[in-house]
C-alpha cells in the first residue's frame, strides 16, 4: 500500500505492506496534516513514522467512521472515566508513536471507532478529530454565553474553536495573523477584537507570546484555556497572580460514550458545512506529499487546513 513515511524529517511517499493484527482495518478516505505533525517532523520525533492523527475511512463492512487515535489499556480509572490520554499503563497514539493514517490502511481498535452521521461527508470527516479538541477546551473551560470570549489563534484549532463556540451559542472574538484567516473566522460568526478585557480567552496558538497577550487581555478571576501545545517552556509574570487568573491546560478528548466529544464533533460539522469550506483549503492526493506539506506549513500563503484524499 501507499504510505507517507518521514525520513531524515522529509515526508515521502512509500510501498509498505498493509497492516495487520489486532483490530479493525480501516480503509483511509481522508486524512489531515495537523501543526504538531509539522513539530515534530522539525524536531526529529517522527522519523521512520507514518504520521496522520486526523482522519477517517471505511470499516471492512462498509461503515464511515472517525478514529480517535488513542490507543491504551481500556480497563483503567483513566480509561473507565473516558480519559485514554491519561491511561495508567501509557497511552499510544496513532500517528504519533504508532503508525497513523496518511497511508491506504491502517488498524485502529474497535472501541476507537465513531461512527460518522448522516449528511457529513467522509472525504471532510478529517476534520472531526480536530473539532473534538476544540471541544474538549470548552468543556474544560465551563465557558457560557453570559461569558466574554476571546479565541487567540486562528489556525484550525482556533478556528475549531470559534465554530464550536458558535454551535453552542457563544459568541467569540478572536484575534487571526492573516487575512485569510480572518476571512474563515468571520465566516464562522466570530469578530474582530472588540474589547480590551474578556472572562475566557482560549490560547489556540501555544506560544510564549500568545499567553502573555492572553494574561493581559483576562480580567480578573477570568481563565485561559491552553488549546495550543507548548513545544518550548514558557513563564508566567506578576500580573498572572494580581489578577488570579485560573490557567486551565487542554488535551484530546473525552472518549467515553456519555459526552463523547468525537460524536458531537460529527453532528456539528454534518450540520454546518461552512465549517468545511472554511477549514478546508488545499486537497492532495498521497503522491502530492511534498507540494501537501510545503503548503501546510506556509500559512502566509493561504492554507489553513491541508487534507489528503486517499
Amino acid at each position: 500500500m501507499k504510505a507517507i513515511q518521514i525520513n531524515d524529517r522529509k515526508p515521502a511517499l512509500i510501498d509498505i505492506a498493509e497492516p495487520s493484527g489486532d483490530g479493525v482495518k480501516i480503509r483511509v478516505v481522508s486524512s489531515s496534516i495537523c501543526g504538531s505533525d509539522l513539530h515534530m517532523i522539525s524536531r526529529g520525533w517522527a522519523e521512520n513514522r507514518i504520521l496522520g492523527h486526523e482522519f477517517a475511512g471505511y470499516t471492512p463492512d462498509g461503515t464511515a467512521v472517525a478514529i480517535e487515535p488513542i490507543h491504551s489499556c481500556g480497563t483503567c480509572p483513566a480509561c473507565n472515566d473516558g480519559y485514554r490520554n491519561h491511561c495508567t499503563e501509557g497511552a499510544e497514539l496513532l500517528g504519533v508513536t504508532l503508525n497513523g493514517g496518511m497511508a491506504e490502511y491502517v488498524m485502529a481498535a474497535k472501541e476507537n471507532l465513531v461512527v460518522l452521521p448522516t449528511g457529513l461527508d467522509i472525504h471532510a470527516a478529517a476534520l472531526v478529530e480536530p473539532l473534538a479538541v476544540a471541544l474538549h477546551g470548552l468543556n474544560r473551560s465551563s465557558v457560557t454565553n453570559k461569558d466574554k470570549v476571546l479565541v487567540i489563534g486562528a489556525g484550525p484549532i482556533g478556528l475549531m474553536t470559534a465554530a464550536a463556540l458558535q454551535a453552542r451559542g457563544v459568541k467569540t472574538d478572536i484575534i487571526a495573523r492573516h487575512e485569510h484567516q480572518q476571512m474563515a473566522a468571520h465566516r464562522l460568526g466570530a469578530s474582530p477584537v472588540i474589547s480590551d478585557r474578556y472572562d475566557v480567552i482560549f490560547d489556540a496558538v501555544g506560544t510564549p507570546d500568545a499567553l502573555t497577550r492572553a494574561t493581559q487581555l483576562a480580567m480578573p478571576m477570568g481563565r485561559v484555556i491552553i488549546l495550543g501545545t507548548f513545544w518550548d517552556p514558557v513563564t508566567l509574570g506578576l500580573e498572572f497572580t494580581n489578577k488570579e487568573l485560573q490557567l486551565i491546560a487542554s488535551s484530546t478528548y473525552q472518549c467515553k460514550h456519555e459526552g463523547r466529544e468525537f460524536v458531537e464533533a460529527g453532528k456539528i460539522l454534518a450540520s454546518n458545512s461552512d465549517i468545511i469550506r472554511a477549514l478546508i483549503t488545499h486537497r492532495f492526493p498521497l503522491d502530492g506529499v511534498v507540494d501537501a506539506f510545503n503548503t501546510a506549513a506556509d500559512r502566509s500563503a493561504g492554507a489553513i487546513k491541508v487534507v489528503f484524499d486517499i
